[in-house]
């Protein structure tokens, strides 16, 4: 397992927030088009005891909820991977300003593959080169790495235009 991975199941406020805000907007959606349902039975069945309509119409609509049920932890589930994938990199963010202002030694923001927020981590990495030219920060590197490293964003390939370079088609392995 890796040693970096936190086994919290919210990082930061952000994401309890915008969890809280997709259960309300959910339950507040499945009320409303309950209610409607049964107001719209109510307008087909004309007058009567709404209490014995009602029971009727949980009776007719009772699957709805249950397929509910079996829904709700799936989407729970996404829901909280999703925000992982922006709250992960807001919680790094705010790890590499914190430092900066500390006056600590940072180290270039790394996200995962598939987090949200890559731009922002390479402005900031970006904003730490500048920063170390000047002589404000000092970067951390991982031993035997020097230089200029590659944005976090999406892969980036290049011909380093030798011959039988894995990118041409003639290249031979050394091994054959």
């Amino acid at each position: 397992m890796n040693k970096n991975r936190r086994s919290r199941v919210m990082v930061n406020q952000f994401q309890g927030k915008l969890l809280w805000r997709f259960v309300m907007y959910w339950l507040i959606y499945q009320v409303s088009m309950w209610n409607f349902l049964f107001c719209w039975q109510l307008l087909g069945e004309g007058k009567g005891n709404p209490l014995e309509q009602y029971y009727r119409f949980v009776g007719v609509n009772y699957p709805t909820l249950f397929c509910l049920a079996i829904l709700v932890p799936f989407f729970a589930w996404d829901a909280m991977r999703f925000t992982h994938r922006v709250a992960g990199p807001i919680y790094r963010l705010r790890q590499t300003i914190q430092a900066i202002t500390a006056g600590d030694s940072v180290r270039r923001v790394k996200l995962r593959n598939g987090d949200q927020l890559n731009e922002v981590a390479d402005d900031i990495n970006e904003l730490l080169e500048v920063l170390e030219e000047r002589g404000a920060i000092t970067i951390d590197r991982p031993p035997g790495r020097t230089g200029v490293v590659a944005p976090a964003g999406p892969e980036v390939r290049f011909d380093d235009g030798l011959e039988g370079s894995p990118q041409d088609e003639s290249f031979t392995s050394p091994t054959a």
